[in-house]
């Protein structure tokens, strides 16, 4: 009996000794990543640049605590601290001296996987791009359009086969332009295209030199 009762507390010690680790280390929550900056970058062109010249890839998601390590391909990254947003590595060179596509991942301190999206390196020159639409193609003389917070004007634009600093023209005047995606380009539209009635050829130039077919922008009175 008294046997019994030794391995009776022995078991009861333990189990205690088993939930008190477990409320040591309380499981993290899931992470989830949403969003690569940058998702689609040039092959051998070096991409959000830090001091020392190295690239660099954020991710934006949930749960991202510290400790959290960006993976490619399986292949962990130099990962900042997280913030529970945000995650930041340097990606090497070799990961894009060539065109492919890579699975991002993050791994959390507790050993877990989150969600997968791809990263995906561009080569460098490909079909020429193409212009589908444009968001507006016309607009009232002096009046701006698609306005933003500073008061710029801006013109949205998709289409095919656009790459990383992709420029959009307007009567062959490059305009500042920001590449939204492989299909998806913006640009800000300064007042003097659009003071008086007319018509403004509009194209899209890639950096390998190849340029679109021209669309028209149509200014009315």
């Amino acid at each position: 009996m008294k046997h019994f009762y030794l391995a009776a507390l022995l078991a009861a010690l333990f189990l205690n000794s088993c939930v008190s680790e477990k409320e040591k280390s309380p499981t993290l929550p899931e992470a989830r990543i949403d969003k690569l900056l940058p998702d689609k970058v040039m092959e051998g062109q070096p991409f959000q640049q830090q001091p020392n010249g190295a690239s660099a890839m954020s991710i934006l998601g949930s749960s991202l605590v510290k400790g959290s390590r960006i993976k490619m391909n399986g292949m962990p990254l130099e990962t900042s601290s997280g913030d529970g947003t945000s995650l930041a590595a340097l990606v090497p060179n070799e990961m894009f001296a060539k065109p492919g596509n890579f699975v991002v991942t993050v791994e959390t301190p507790d050993g877990r996987t989150t969600n997968s999206l791809t990263w995906t390196v561009l080569a460098k020159t490909g079909p020429a791009p193409e212009i589908r639409t444009m968001h507006p193609n016309t607009t009232l003389a002096g009046k701006g359009f698609n306005v933003q917070p500073n008061g710029i004007s801006a013109l949205g634009m998709t289409g095919l086969n656009f790459r990383p600093g992709a420029k959009i023209f307007f009567d062959g005047k490059e305009l500042a332009t920001s590449f939204g995606n492989v299909d998806q380009l913006a640009a800000v539209v300064p007042p003097e295209f659009f003071q008086k009635a007319g018509k403004i050829k509009v194209t899209v130039q890639n950096p390998d030199g190849k340029t679109s077919a021209s669309r028209e922008f149509t200014v009315t009175q």
